[in-house]
């Protein structure tokens, strides 16, 4: 009887070990980002090995599907990973990032006459990003496809991730799996999120349901660094009130908010103009709407909300500023041209600037996170910086 018993807390201790647990786990997210930079390792390099993390090994990669989009599948004992490829240089791929007209988060696209019942949120007056939800919708039967096979194999715990435009899909992909019909996938599986630098997918209803129900148990989280520009496209603005409020002072004050006059002249212009801009996100979705639909067969979307207000979900952890390297650069070799652009630092020296989207690189956010939770592994890194991103 006591051997029955012992093997009886053995099992249950053991499930519950296997089980994905509620909270921000630093060794999930140290894997996740590392596999967030397969593509890129990939890209430039023609393999991932140096950057995938160890015991997780790579079960699937699915083809190029609907608008450049492609997601990775991983596993570790009784944990899957779905990790979805970020934005791509095809012009397809801006194109999807760019059809940031908003549609009812519950609704029918309609794909060469063919019907496609879709769900991402219950609020009526929630509204999502047509690109990704589109994205979603063409993704959707391999990634189901997916999550039987690895149901079949004993895989019930499936983390989520992605970076940048892979990391909006990620959480859109939450939100369509959580809402799909009773039935259509296991009801053992468990979803936990981690989205890395990812441009806002949906607007305040959506982001509020997303919350309440993902995040409130702390089954989701988005990382991001505050120099990063993409985590505030495609646009945010205060609805109501004041913009230079009290309430927002002291917030700027306590460190509540982070003071941005960039962003403060923005609100101003799209609280002056709104409607306007409103009518020209709609009428030039129309015409993205209509290249989608000349490259991928006919496609039908519902009818747009007039809302352009996005709003970030997830659990929000920020990290550090990236640093740049101070890279010296020998006058002797540049033009006249150059020189007029740079202006010499207090030493005299003439030094490289910051490219763009520096702070947005996924391998710059695979060294920040080793340097905030992983100093060791951080210390020991061989490569801090990719020399492409410099």
């Amino acid at each position: 009887m006591r051997c029955l018993l012992f093997g009886l807390l053995l099992l249950a201790g053991s499930t519950s070990f296997a089980q994905l647990r509620e909270g921000f786990d630093p060794d999930e997210v140290k894997a996740l980002i590392a596999m967030c930079n397969s593509y890129t390792f990939q890209d430039l390099y023609g393999s991932d090995a140096q950057i995938t993390p160890k015991n997780y090994q790579k079960v699937f990669t699915s083809p190029t599907i609907g608008m450049d989009n492609k997601f990775q599948v991983y596993t570790k004992g009784t944990v899957g990973v779905i990790n979805f490829r970020g934005s791509t240089n095809q012009i397809v791929s801006w194109v999807e990032n760019m059809y940031s007209a908003m549609i009812p988060a519950k609704g029918v696209i309609t794909l060469d006459k063919v019907e496609h019942p879709y769900c991402f949120a219950q609020d009526t007056g929630a509204a999502v990003h047509s690109g990704y939800a589109l994205a979603v919708v063409l993704l959707s039967p391999t990634i189901l496809e997916q999550i039987s096979q690895l149901n079949q194999k004993g895989i019930y715990d499936i983390l989520i991730t992605g970076h940048s435009q892979g990391g909006a899909l990620a959480n859109m992909t939450r939100a369509y799996l959580e809402n799909l019909p009773k039935g259509t996938l296991s009801s053992k599986n468990v979803y936990k999120t981690y989205a890395f630098a990812n441009p806002m997918c949906g607007n305040k209803n959506f982001a509020e349901e997303y919350y309440a129900r993902y995040c409130e148990n702390n089954m989701s989280y988005t990382i991001i660094n505050p120099a990063d520009l993409v985590p505030s496209m495609p646009m945010h603005y205060q609805e109501q009130g004041k913009i230079l409020s009290k309430e927002r002072l002291k917030a700027w004050i306590f460190g509540q908010e982070s003071f941005d006059i960039r962003k403060i002249g923005l609100e101003m212009v799209i609280r002056k103009f709104e409607k306007s801009l409103k009518d020209y996100v709609n009428s030039s979705n129309r015409l993205i709407e209509k290249m989608v639909s000349a490259s991928y067969g006919s496609v039908d979307m519902p009818d747009y909300i007039r809302d352009i207000n996005y709003y970030q979900v997830g659990n929000i952890r920020e990290l550090q500023q990236f640093p740049y390297p101070k890279i010296q650069l020998d006058s002797n070799t540049l033009t006249e041209e150059q020189l007029a652009k740079l202006k010499p630092a207090e030493d005299g020296n003439y030094y490289k600037t910051e490219p763009n989207f520096y702070q947005h690189k996924p391998y710059n956010y695979y060294t920040a996170i080793l340097r905030e939770y992983f100093s060791r592994d951080y210390k020991n890194l061989e490569v801090k910086y990719l020399p492409e991103n410099l």
